[in-house]
């Protein structure tokens, strides 16, 4: 396996969606995510920490979910916990543009 490959396996690791919602289910999906949020703190192995955003004309919202390596992550698209969220926020998506990206540099200011 070559180092980049390797890399892309190990962590951390962010999610990035890019859910484009149905008109008008901006703020419920929003509000859908922010529970199932809530309720995966510390019952998430290898979650770091996710952050909602939304867009300001109301069509579009990004979370970016950060996980120890892919591997964390997949296993969460087994749960049923999380089979049951997509089944209540399915119906509110439009689309998803969804990939797993790592850190390549990064500035912040105190």
């Amino acid at each position: 396996m070559s180092q980049n490959a390797e890399n892309e396996l190990n962590g951390p690791v962010a999610f990035v969606n890019i859910f484009t919602l149905k008109p008008g289910k901006l703020d419920e999906f929003i509000a859908l995510q922010k529970i199932n949020l809530g309720r995966s703190i510390g019952n998430v192995p290898g979650w770091r920490g996710s952050r909602l955003h939304r867009s300001i004309d109301g069509n579009t919202a990004i979370m970016i979910s950060t996980f120890d390596t892919v591997a964390d992550h997949k296993r969460v698209h087994q749960t049923q916990g999380f089979a049951d969220h997509i089944a209540k926020v399915g119906p509110l998506i439009e689309s998803a543009v969804p990939g797993y990206y790592q850190v390549v540099h990064e500035v912040t200011q105190a």
